[in-house]
Order: structure tokens, then sequence, then C-alpha cells
């Protein structure tokens, strides 16, 4: 396949995964709220105590839904890497996966500012992606991220110590992990994955940079 066809192939997976999360998730929960105000309306009458527990309820599914956008929305386009580069954008993942998540984060990883941004842009998206995928289905207690500037290439190691899965059965099935392994190529990288019961490693090498 040539690049440009990776790269359009590589935008419609993208357009239906976000499609499918925003329908798994936004679409629900507003439909949730929606029953909830309905609620709240029969209450006001009947329960006005009920009542405002149930709006104090809302309330705070209004702000997780808010939340919930504004990721989707960084994620198609991180602000804060357009606006103050790599680091600040890394550190903002960490702290992302630190607050949401009940796991042990090692990120290790290097300051590749200068880099080409296109470059370090698609990398950070693969970096996003692996760590996302192990927060969501890895049941892991511990991510470990390690990106380190070897001569010419990057060197980057994603491990976790969650359940694993097979490998060979679910490479062409996977929305993510197809999507950085076309990342990593279209950046004329290699990605190896190995993962057992006991954890999952992702190993990357990306030239020219």
């Amino acid at each position: 396949m040539e690049d440009k066809e990776k790269i359009i192939s590589l935008q419609e997976q993208e357009q239906r995964r976000i499609a499918n999360d925003l329908h798994d998730t936004t679409v629900q929960e507003l439909v949730h709220l929606s029953q909830q105000l309905e609620l709240i309306q029969a209450y006001m009458d009947k329960d006005l105590i009920q009542a405002k527990l149930e709006i104090s309820s809302a309330r705070k599914n209004i702000k997780h839904i808010i939340q919930d956008m504004r990721d989707t929305i960084y994620q198609l386009r991180p602000m804060s890497f357009d606006d103050l580069g790599w680091r600040l954008a890394i550190e903002r993942l960490e702290r992302e996966i630190k607050d949401k998540n009940d796991i042990s984060v090692i990120f290790d990883i290097d300051d590749f500012e200068g880099a080409n941004h296109l470059i370090l842009i698609s990398i950070y998206r693969v970096i996003r992606e692996a760590c996302m995928n192990v927060c969501k289905h890895a049941s892991a207690t511990l991510l470990s991220v390690i990106a380190k500037r070897c001569e010419d290439k990057i060197d980057i190691i994603i491990s976790d110590n969650g359940k694993g899965y097979d490998v060979c059965k679910i490479r062409d099935n996977h929305f993510g992990l197809q999507m950085m392994r076309e990342r990593v190529e279209l950046l004329s990288g290699t990605m190896v994955v190995e993962s057992t019961e006991e954890g999952t490693m992702i190993h990357i090498l990306i030239p020219g940079i």
C-alpha cells in the first residue's frame, strides 16, 4: 500500500474509532442524563428532597460528559503539544493516566525537542494509544514507558504486568494496535509485540530522528 493510501486508511480508522467511542460513552451518558432529567421532573411535585439529590447527581454527570468530550478533542489534536511541545504533552499524558486509573506509572522518556514536529506527534499518538490500551484492557497494576534516543533512532518500550493476550489472534482485529503499527510503518519504523500471562511488551524503533 502506498504511503498516501496508508494515511487515508489510518484517518478512516481513527474516525471510526472515535465514532465508536462517542457512541459507547458520550451518547450513552447523554441518554442516561435525559432519563435522569425526566425523573427529576417527576419528583418535583412529589418528593422535593429526592429531586434535589437527582439534580446534584445530574450535575456530576454533566461534568463527567464535558470532561469526556474534552478528552476526545484533545486526542484529535493535543493542544499542549502544539502550544508547548513534547515535554508538556508527555507530562500531561502521565498525569492523566495516574489521575484516572488505579495503576502505578513509570515514564522514563527523553526530551526530543527539535526533532520533526509531525514525527513527534505520531510518536506521541503511538505512546498514548498503547497506554490507553493498557488502562482499558490489561487489568494491569504497573505501566512502564521508556523512550530513549539511541544515535539516530528512538527506542521505545511500553510494558505492563497485565493479563496479556494472544498476539496472533488480536493483531488484525484490534483498531488500536493496527493504527499503532501503521503509524510506525509510515515512519519507516518497526514494532514488535510480545504478550504472555505475565504481561505485554511493545518494542518500537523509529529511525532517522
